[in-house]
């Protein structure tokens, strides 16, 4: 019996945003052999169960919000999250500086009310001196338009509603086309022993506590659920998910991975618009688990 860890976006999702039907018979194979789908991603449990139960999949777990939740069969097992005044001073930080960031927490997602126009700042810089560029600011301002209304988001009136209200902070995401602008933020943060900085694309920051990491949120479920380490293969295509892959027995990088996730990957497959999760399931994992037995 394996255990597949997968990620969602530029993995699993088609860049369109949905579980294609290749890729979903694809699990749903894995799980009639007896094998245990996880899916290990930088999204809230909610979203993950909305979009694969879309085409009728229930995944065994789920390493949600790049680990700061752990689910294993439905029920909660293991939590870890910011420290609260760490969450105050970024979210301040990042308002003042007028970047476009959602926060993660206990009672949903929260984004300041100036949010949305500070995206739209960034993308007005962005798209000015490209050919085209009124035709990409409009796909990628309705593209953000349908996420940010998904979503449900909450309005952060001020950091300081994180303390006032007792919010649990499990991670900020930090959406910018402008690489100067993350690379601010990064230096900024990057040093700051209590967080720890990754990115799930191009255009992202996430920022959560060091313990929160795809790779320990798998091993926690690994322990919990009494699975073997040595029979475990993760999928993904970004830096969040190199924690996985140092976790897993065996690493998948998609074929439209960055090129260190490539570098550090056992095996590659084709890119997540080609199905590629449903071509590694079947001639990277279910032809190895043939080998062997």
């Amino acid at each position: 019996m394996n255990t597949v860890a997968i990620d969602m976006d530029g993995t699993l999702l088609h860049s369109e945003g949905f579980v294609s039907q290749e890729n979903a018979q694809a699990l749903k194979t894995l799980q009639a052999q007896g094998h245990k789908v996880v899916i290990a991603t930088g999204r809230g449990h909610k979203d993950v169960n909305r979009l694969l139960q879309a085409v009728n999949i229930t995944p065994d777990g789920i390493v949600s919000l790049n680990g700061a939740r752990v689910f294993w069969k439905g029920k909660l097992i293991h939590e870890s999250h910011m420290d609260r005044d760490d969450a105050v001073h970024l979210a301040e930080w990042l308002t003042d500086r007028q970047y476009y960031f959602h926060v993660y927490t206990n009672h949903g997602m929260y984004s300041p009310s100036r949010s949305w126009e500070f995206f739209m700042n960034d993308l007005d810089i962005y798209t000015q001196d490209k050919e085209g560029g009124e035709e990409i600011k409009e796909a990628i301002r309705r593209k953000a338009d349908g996420h940010h209304r998904q979503a449900h988001m909450n309005e952060l009136h001020s950091a300081e509603m994180i303390r006032e209200d007792d919010l649990t902070v499990y991670k900020f995401l930090i959406v910018s086309m402008l690489e100067e602008k993350l690379a601010v933020c990064r230096k900024t943060w990057g040093d700051k022993p209590s967080m720890l900085i990754t990115s799930s694309g191009r255009d992202n920051l996430e920022i959560m506590h060091p313990h929160t990491q795809k790779g320990k949120g798998l091993l926690h479920l690994l322990k919990h659920a009494d699975l073997d380490l040595s029979t475990t293969f993760a999928i993904g295509d970004n830096y969040n998910d190199l924690p996985l892959f140092n976790a897993a027995a065996v690493s998948i990088a998609m074929g439209n991975a960055e090129s260190d996730v490539k570098h550090v990957a056992t095996h590659e497959t084709t890119n997540h618009d080609n199905h590629g999760v449903a071509e590694a399931i079947h001639h990277i994992i279910l032809r190895s688990t043939a080998h062997n037995t």
